[in-house]
C-alpha cells in the first residue's frame, strides 16, 4: 500500500515537470485510463501553479533591483527572439506549446512576459487539460501498436 502510494506521488511529481512523457509512462506501469488523465492532469497543473507562481514572484522581485542608471539595452539576437516570440504568439502561443514544451519553462516565460494579465494561469491551466487528455488518449489508442512492436 505504502509503496503504491509512493508510486503515485512520484508519478504526479513527475508529470510536474515531464508532462509530454507523464501519460505514457503512466499508461506503462498499468494503470486504467482515468487514473492516467487524473494524475497527469494533478501533476501538470500542480506544476503550472507552482512553477508560474514562483516566476512571478521571483520577476517581481527581481524588478526592484537595479532602476538607477541602467545602462540603454541593446539588442543582441537572443533579445530579438524573445520579442519575436512574445508579439508574434503571445499568451495564446504560450499555452499551446505547454503540452510539448517543459512545464517549468513556459510557465517562466509566461510568468516573466504575462504576469500582468489576469487570463496566464487560466489559459495555462487549460492547456494542461487539453494536452493532458489528447496525450492519455494518444497512449492509449498507440498502446495495442507499441506492445506488437515489443
Amino acid at each position: 500500500m505504502m509503496i503504491q502510494v509512493a508510486e503515485i506521488v512520484g508519478l504526479i511529481l513527475f508529470a510536474t515537470v515531464k508532462f509530454l512523457f507523464a501519460p505514457s509512462a503512466i499508461m506503462a506501469l498499468g494503470y486504467s485510463f482515468w487514473e492516467t488523465i487524473a494524475m497527469s492532469l494533478f501533476g501538470g497543473w500542480l506544476g503550472v501553479v507552482f512553477f508560474y507562481y514562483t516566476g512571478s514572484a521571483f520577476f517581481g522581485w527581481l524588478s526592484g533591483f537595479g532602476k538607477k542608471n541602467k545602462p540603454k539595452r541593446k539588442f543582441s539576437k537572443k533579445n530579438r527572439f524573445v520579442i519575436w516570440l512574445k508579439n508574434g504568439f503571445g499568451l495564446n502561443g504560450i499555452a499551446i506549446i505547454l503540452g510539448v514544451g517543459s512545464i517549468p519553462l513556459v510557465c517562466l516565460l509566461a510568468a516573466k512576459y504575462f504576469r500582468s494579465d489576469r487570463r496566464t494561469i487560466f489559459y495555462l491551466l487549460t492547456s494542461v487539460a487539453v494536452w493532458g487528455v489528447s496525450l492519455t488518449s494518444l497512449s492509449f489508442l498507440f498502446k495495442g501498436y507499441l506492445l506488437e512492436l515489443l
